[in-house]
């Protein structure tokens, strides 16, 4: 309870803090590069706080200079933190468009190129698929939960169709990835954080380059296989 409470201190004072100084310097130069730095501090900060360590597992054998469409199992408020802190580069996302009301977090995240989604709205949150596929086939990665919300028992969720068809559209390769360990130290309606270990999978990638609208059911299951063999390695199943 002790740790849940420094970072509810320090994590808001670090955010203004680095906000203070990654956003002028990204409005005036362009570049977005410290706010990442920035933001990967912050969580190393919070996690060393939380005594929490981080096992990767084929993060080895991604390229240099990767671009994918990295797509996860989400159970967990640390799960994301977790994995954006070991992509390499600028790895943007698909926020929920609560996120982009907060202060000083919303700017950073607007400068970063992330892409708000309204939920609530099938035809705003279409036009923000688009707009993510579009940045994407021009470069950009992209960090997608596609559950589409958290596990409210770690088992994984079926997939909603919105970041596959982003992929079909882009051409980009999807690169699947499964988080173990981050619900036990933070479950859904949890606001404690416990100290352990979070693991994290990164699997083959898979090609998408060529594919048209039919060929979505058949990626989703592509990405689900490997996460599902994994989590049930855990004693997680499907729900």
């Amino acid at each position: 309870m002790l740790t849940t409470v420094v970072l509810a201190l320090v994590l808001p004072l670090y955010t203004f803090a680095a906000g203070f100084v990654g956003i002028p310097y990204t409005l005036v130069t362009g570049n977005s590069r410290p706010l990442y730095w920035l933001g990967r501090l912050g969580v190393r900060i919070g996690f060393a706080l939380a005594r929490i360590r981080i096992v990767l597992h084929g993060r080895e054998n991604l390229p240099a200079e990767p671009h994918f469409i990295y797509m996860m199992n989400h159970n967990s408020n640390l799960d994301a933190p977790a994995v954006f802190l070991h992509l390499p580069g600028e790895v943007r996302a698909l926020g929920k468009k609560e996120l982009f009301k907060l202060p000083v977090l919303a700017t950073a995240m607007r400068l970063g190129g992330f892409v708000p989604v309204d939920r609530s709205n099938r035809d705003s949150a279409i036009a923000s698929i688009r707009e993510a596929a579009r940045l994407a086939a021009e470069g950009a990665s992209f960090l997608i939960a596609p559950e589409g919300t958290r596990s409210r028992d770690g088992k994984l969720l079926r997939f909603k169709k919105g970041g596959f068809h982003m992929a079909v559209e882009s051409g980009v390769p999807v690169l699947p990835i499964t988080v173990v360990g981050a619900y036990e130290l933070m479950p859904p309606g949890c606001n404690a954080i416990r100290s352990g270990t979070i693991e994290i999978f990164f699997h083959d990638p898979i090609d998408t380059k060529g594919l048209g609208p039919s060929a979505r059911v058949e990626l989703m299951k592509q990405v689900r296989v490997p996460m599902e063999e994994t989590l049930s390695r855990y004693g997680y199943g499907a729900t």
